[in-house]
């Protein structure tokens, strides 16, 4: 009986779709890059052998990954301030770049992005990233806190990844399991990933855009503080106001917006996109998308950035944008806090927020207690009691994950039938998971951390439920500020409400994407955005005499 081979060994210990992948991912590297794995003997073993078998498995697929393997006690562990076991260092000669534990399971995208971003160095780094970090005079040290199962988490690492290499002489990022530095994790009170600590002094839960990463990353503090003082030194000045005229203001950046301002200028109209954060709205925050034409398989960052680079071919894209105010009228005034923006016609492309209970305790504990990702933070509730509000597929789904995880899983619904398909249904009540129906729940109580949950029946019978977390899985809700101050009508169930063209029920003013409902995909949503733009075209032609006779074939 033949034996396979140590380097046969380390080769199958990737399957073989996936090796395929990376082989040829590896082979488009543009140069060598050196792993170093650090490791201590009788400590955290199976983490230590999984993170040895892969990296050993990188180093034989691809010559232009060099191995290095030390002890963590060894001298060169003492010259790296390695600190945990197991730890993997990316280019270490160039980058601190480095992961704190097993990189398994989600952690694995990471650290195969990680190599990737170390083989085209600062090739591989957006111009606004370079522009935003260029000014960065202190250390920084980025701790992203991950766990295997959350599917965020690589996203939020690759942020500070992509930071560390950007300003190698400043920036350090970690990436560090919460599965394998526990008390890591609960020195840093991680009670959600991914959780993002700077210099120990700025702390953020979830993954962001690109560009407000980076920004927070320059300033050391939530953007909105900085957005704050900038309004502040701006209300302080007594300039009169002053407008830029365009002929569409396209208000959002995600999939709609963008594919709006490609239509807009290709027909000729002038146009400006607004968005209050980063590009790319839910799509930036999606860790993997399959469905869009043209890419089965494509994290959502990156489907970003080519949406993006494509608008910006066309329009102008003002991030960190947020609209203060719209004043109907001739003329459609658009207040942000930078600028001011006359329009002949609006597109609101403002998209949907995940949907918040709106009880007391809930903003107090998220991170602590609240969650609205179950698999993301699922993990850190082993042995102990939870509770899913919520009847959709997402709350089924997601008690079924906190079951077999051993966590004593309760359902509150406020009504009396799931919406959940069926055979969620059925898996639910062969597992045995209690259900309360008929109920809500209306305050969310502890002290540093969750302890209990005050639900409510439509009776009126209250009941105070122990539990250790709070897992919030109720939709979203559509972002119609905005809309309702044009005096937009709005459908029964809180979205825009717009004809097949994409008209609201105010005169030049336009909306698609997610913010008008329906089926709530990329691919719809950049089909809206398009023909927002055309039908916003149409009206003007007639409305206006300047776009009269602007005739540019938009194909």
């Amino acid at each position: 009986m033949s034996t396979l081979s140590a380097e046969e060994k380390y080769r199958n210990f990737i399957p073989e779709e996936s090796r395929e992948y990376l082989e040829k991912l590896f082979a488009e590297f543009k140069r060598t890059v050196t792993i170093e794995v650090y490791t201590a003997e009788g400590e955290h073993r199976e983490y230590n052998d999984f993170t040895l078998n892969i990296c050993r498995a990188f180093n034989v697929i691809s010559d232009k990954i060099e191995l290095r393997e030390y002890a963590v006690d060894s001298e060169m562990g003492k010259n790296r301030n390695i600190i945990a076991t197991p730890t993997v260092l990316i280019s270490p000669d160039e980058y601190d770049i480095r992961f704190l534990g097993a990189p398994a399971g989600e952690e694995g995208r990471a650290l195969v992005e990680a190599l990737n971003l170390a083989s085209k160095g600062a090739d591989g780094i957006s111009e606004s990233t370079k522009e935003i970090l260029e000014p960065l005079e202190e250390d920084r040290l980025v701790k992203i806190f991950a766990s295997p199962t959350c599917p965020y988490c690589p996203g939020q690492a690759i942020n500070a990844f992509k930071a560390a290499v950007a300003r190698p002489d400043k920036i350090s990022a970690w990436n560090i399991s919460t599965l394998d530095n526990e008390n890591m994790a609960h020195e840093y009170k991680v009670g959600s990933v991914p959780h993002t600590d700077i210099n120990d002094t700025v702390t953020f839960t979830g993954l962001e855009p690109e560009e407000k990463f980076m920004l927070q990353l320059l300033f050391l503090k939530p953007l909105e503080e900085v957005v704050e003082e900038q309004r502040a030194a701006k209300a302080e000045t007594t300039e009169d106001t002053v407008y830029e005229d365009v002929d569409l203001a396209i208000i959002g950046g995600g999939p709609a917006g963008m594919s709006a301002g490609i239509y807009a200028k290709r027909s000729g109209l002038s146009c400006i996109i607004l968005e209050k954060q980063g590009v790319g709205g839910q799509v930036a925050l999606t860790p993997k998308v399959e469905n869009y034409p043209g890419f089965t398989n494509i994290q959502g960052f990156e489907l970003v950035e080519i949406l993006g680079s494509h608008a910006r071919e066309y329009t102008d894209i003002q991030q960190f944008a947020e609209v203060k105010d719209v004043k109907y009228g001739p003329r459609i005034e658009i207040t942000t806090d930078e600028k001011n923006y006359r329009a002949k016609g609006v597109l609101l492309a403002t998209g949907v927020n995940v949907r918040m209970l709106g009880v007391p305790g809930e903003d107090k504990f998220y991170g602590h207690g609240v969650s609205y990702c179950a698999t993301c933070d699922g993990n850190f509730y082993k042995g102990g009691k939870a509770v899913i509000v919520g009847g959709g597929n997402t709350a089924l789904t997601d008690a079924l994950h906190l079951k077999h995880l051993g966590i004593e899983t309760t359902i509150v619904h406020r009504g009396d039938k799931f919406r959940a398909e069926k055979v969620l249904q059925d898996s639910v009540n062969r597992e045995g998971i209690n259900i309360i129906w008929n109920s809500q729940v209306t305050e969310i109580i502890g002290e540093d951390q969750v302890e209990s949950a005050r639900i409510v029946n439509k009776d009126g019978t209250e009941t105070i439920l122990d539990t250790d977390v709070v897992f919030v899985a109720i939709g979203h809700t559509a972002n119609t500020e905005l809309a309702e101050k044009l005096g937009c009508e709005l459908r029964p169930d809180g979205f825009i409400k717009v004809d097949p063209t994409q008209r609201t029920s105010v005169e030049r003013v336009y909306a698609a994407g997610d913010v008008t409902g329906g089926v709530r995909q990329i691919i719809t949503a950049t089909g809206q955005g398009a023909a927002a733009a055309l039908t916003a075209f149409d009206d003007f032609t007639r409305l206006f005499d300047d776009i009269k006779d602007n005739t540019k074939n938009i194909w």
